[in-house]
């Protein structure tokens, strides 16, 4: 079995789990994985406005730093009836809010005059390796409602407020081996899974 080594770019550890699961499970790796909690790097400014060429931005940013094949996603709740809101900006619209549970009220505050409560997840991945200057890119929705109160505490982010379609229960109820077969960011992880097995043909 062949070793590999992708650097992760990101603390969370609940990602960094997520996304090690998904990619061992889908390629015929030997897979080793690092995050940003190996490094000491100045995260980089998130200047564009889509998800994906914030992905790749940042994943060339950090591939040029850790010299290694460096795997960056960019992910975001869009809700329907407030226009796409928060959309790429919710990591900042979150930190903006003061924290996730500030961020629920206000979201809940926010859509109170609508009945549409449609929502979706997006997930832009990109994956850079540096040393044969490829790009390999993927991006996958998850749609579903918002529902309050929060429920359930196996998941992150709006996990918790999220109710993927064809469920009753919402993501952070759901666990990791589901979420893993449905979410956002298992489907773009697993289309860069696809595309980096074949490349290492």
């Amino acid at each position: 079995m062949k070793s590999y080594t992708i650097v992760v770019a990101t603390t969370n550890a609940g990602k960094i789990k997520e996304i090690y699961s998904i990619l061992s499970a889908a390629t015929n790796l030997d897979l080793q994985i690092k995050s940003l909690n190996d490094y000491v790097i100045e995260e980089p400014d998130e200047p564009h406005e889509s998800f994906m060429q914030n992905a790749a931005h940042k994943a060339k940013y950090y591939s040029k730093i850790t010299q290694l094949p460096t795997l960056s996603e960019d992910a975001g709740l869009c809700i329907e009836a407030l226009n796409g809101f928060p959309g790429v900006r919710t990591k900042e619209f979150t930190e903006e809010c003061g924290g996730i549970q500030q961020a629920f009220k206000l979201i809940e505050d926010k859509l109170q005059p609508f009945s549409n409560k449609r929502a979706y997840f997006n997930c832009a991945a990109a994956l850079y390796i540096p040393q044969q200057d490829v790009l390999i890119t993927y991006e996958a929705r998850d749609y579903g409602v918002i529902t309050f109160p929060p429920r359930g505490a196996d998941g992150f982010g709006y996990d918790p407020v999220f109710i993927p379609e064809g469920f009753n229960n919402t993501m952070a109820e759901l666990g990791l081996e589901i979420k893993n077969q449905i979410s956002h960011r298992a489907k773009a992880i697993h289309g860069i899974a696809e595309q980096l097995t074949d490349f290492l043909k």
